[in-house]
């Protein structure tokens, strides 16, 4: 009998230690530098996050773009100081669109209830920058990050929300590095 429960035990305990797997994928290059370096643009301007079909529809999801347009608010100030001011200078001006081409987000509800079997978290985002005066494209990236399910099972879904915030860090440092 001991032995039955042990077994039982032991297969409940695996069961919940894995994870769905996650479709989204991380793009094949780096990203390239932009062909115009953002510093010579009078203005920034950031528009908010939207996402690329069929998307739009699941809760977390939309909690997930909620996030990560206020981090990328607060974190691309820091580079770009007079972004979205409205007192305009006079000269060009660089928009930024952040597309959420692709994801799969556990939220804390889900992972409570699911632990590791809720799965794996995981986000591919396109930022394209471009000049507005000109509609020419300055930069397209694509930027990946993911939460694994067992770390998200751990830490109760706060590396779901690492996630997102990892994925604003990548943004900021490549517009930093391009500015």
């Amino acid at each position: 009998m001991k032995r039955a429960v042990m077994f039982m035990t032991g297969i409940v305990v695996a069961g919940l230690m894995q994870g769905c797997a996650t479709n989204v994928t991380k793009p094949s290059a780096a990203p390239k530098p932009a062909v115009v370096r953002f510093g010579t643009f009078s203005n920034v301007v950031l528009e908010p996050v939207v996402f690329a079909e069929p998307f739009t529809a699941a809760g977390p999801n939309q909690t997930a773009a909620k996030k990560i347009n206020e981090l990328l608010m607060d974190q691309l100030a820091r580079v770009f100081p007079d972004m979205n001011s409205a007192g305009k200078k006079v000269g060009n001006t660089l928009i930024i669109k952040p597309v959420i081409k692709d994801i799969r987000f556990v939220n804390k509800k889900a992972r409570t209830y699911g632990g590791a079997m809720a799965g794996s978290s995981a986000i591919l985002m396109e930022i394209t920058y471009l000049e507005k005066e000109t509609q020419a494209v300055v930069a397209r990236v694509e930027f990946y990050d993911y939460a694994s399910a067992f770390a998200g099972n751990i830490s109760v879904g706060k590396s779901d929300i690492k996630m997102l915030s990892n994925i604003v860090t990548q943004i900021v440092n490549y517009s930093s590095a391009n500015r």
